[in-house]
C-alpha cells in the first residue's frame, strides 16, 4: 500500500465498533509485516525435500488417508509422487459449522458493505487497482478472499492449527509457512455458475515458488453428489504444461492435456465435509464440469508458501 492509501485505510478502521474487530484488523497488519520481514530468507538448501512413495503401486486413483494417519512424510511424498492426497475427516463436524457459517457471515457483509464495522469484512488495501479488479471478478464466482475477512482468518488459522496444517506445512518448507491475500479463498460455487478449465497454479505462481495447496470441502460434493467437486489428474506431473493463449495462462494448451488425460485418466472423488485435498503448483486440475448438479458447493481452498520463496506479485501474511 502507498502511504496516502494506508493512511484512507487506517482512518476507515476507526468505524470498526468492537474491540475484538479492531484486534482482529490489527493481527492481521501484524502477520503481513512478519511475513515481509522473511522474503529475503534462504529456506531450504534442497528443493524439493526427498521424500520416500508412501503409496508404491498407486497410478489411478488419487491417495487417501485418514487425518489420525497424517504426517509430513505421508503428506508430502504422496504429492512428490502422485500428485495430490486426500485426507478424510481433517475437520469435526463442529469445525466445519464454526468454518460454514462464518462463510455466510463473510459472504452476506460483502456483498451489503464495501466495509462492514464488526470486522467481519475489512478488504485489505480497497483501493488497489489490480488487487479491486481480481476481488470483483472472485465474488463474481461467489468467492470472497479469505484475508479480506480479519475475524474469518484468525478462525481458519486457529483451525488449521489445530488440525496439525500449520506444523505441517511449517516441516515441509523447513520455515514458518505464510499465505496471500489473493490466494486463499472461501468458495461457493453456484450449481449454475460452474466453470473451470484445466489449469497448473505453477504457471502463473512464478517459476522459484515454494508452495502447498490444501483444499477443504464444507459440504458434501464430487462424485456421486448434487455439488460440483474436484477433477483432478491423479498423477504426479513433473512440469508445467504449456498453456494455451486463448484460455489465458492459467489453461494448459488443448493438444498437451488431451495428450496427458489420455495417459491419465482424471477422476472425480467425493468428498464429505470436513474431507481435504492436498496438492502443489503442479497437479492438473479443475472444478469437475456437469449438468446435473443442483446444489451449491462450499469449500476453502488456502494456498500456504515458504516466504523465503514466494510468489512476488502476491501480499504475503504469515500463518
Amino acid at each position: 500500500m502507498t502511504g496516502n492509501t494506508l493512511k484512507t485505510w487506517v482512518n476507515a478502521l476507526t468505524t470498526l465498533n468492537s474491540p475484538v474487530a479492531l484486534a482482529a484488523v490489527n493481527e492481521r497488519e501484524q502477520r503481513h509485516t512478519r511475513a515481509m520481514s522473511l522474503l529475503s530468507g534462504e529456506g531450504r538448501s534442497t528443493w524439493p525435500p526427498p521424500y520416500a512413495d508412501p503409496f508404491p503401486g498407486n497410478s489411478e486413483q488419487v491417495p487417501e488417508i485418514h487425518a489420525s494417519a497424517m504426517s509430513t512424510d505421508v503428506v508430502g511424498g504422496a504429492v512428490a509422487h502422485h500428485g495430490s492426497v486426500i485426507v478424510r475427516e481433517l475437520l469435526s463436524a463442529r469445525q466445519v459449522g464454526a468454518l460454514r457459517r462464518m462463510q455466510d457471515i463473510v459472504k452476506s457483509k460483502s456483498l451489503r458493505d464495501r466495509q462492514d464495522r464488526s470486522g467481519w469484512y475489512v478488504p485489505y488495501a480497497p483501493e488497489a487497482g489490480r488487487e479491486a479488479k481480481l476481488r470483483e471478478r472472485v465474488q463474481k464466482l461467489g468467492g470472497n478472499w479469505l484475508v479480506d475477512s480479519p475475524r474469518g482468518l484468525n478462525l481458519v488459522l486457529q483451525t488449521l492449527e489445530a488440525v496439525g496444517i500449520i506444523g505441517l506445512m511449517s516441516e515441509h518448507f523447513g520455515e514458518q509457512p505464510a499465505i496471500s491475500l489473493q490466494k486463499c479463498t472461501l468458495r461457493s460455487v453456484d450449481p449454475n455458475n460452474v466453470k473451470g478449465a484445466w489449469h497448473q497454479d505453477g504457471s502463473f505462481l512464478g517459476p522459484e515458488v515454494r508452495t502447498m495447496n490444501i483444499w477443504i470441502a464444507l459440504s458434501r460434493c464430487g462424485g456421486g453428489t448434487a455439488a460440483a467437486g474436484m477433477e483432478v489428474v491423479p498423477t504426479r506431473i513433473k512440469d508445467i504444461l504449456a498453456g494455451d493463449p486463448a484460455g489465458g495462462r492459467a489453461s494448459v494448451a488443448g493438444d498437451v492435456r488431451e495428450e496427458v488425460l489420455g495417459r491419465h485418466p482424471p477422476v472425480v472423488p467425493s468428498f464429505e465435509p470436513g474431507d481435504a485435498l492436498l496438492f502443489d503448483e503442479k497437479m492438473l486440475h479443475r472444478t469437475a464440469q456437469g449438468t446435473h448438479f443442483s446444489e451449491v458447493r462450499y469449500a476453502l481452498e488456502c494456498w500456504f508458501f515458504a516466504p523465503s520463496h514466494a510468489s512476488p506479485s502476491y501480499t504475503p501474511f504469515l500463518a
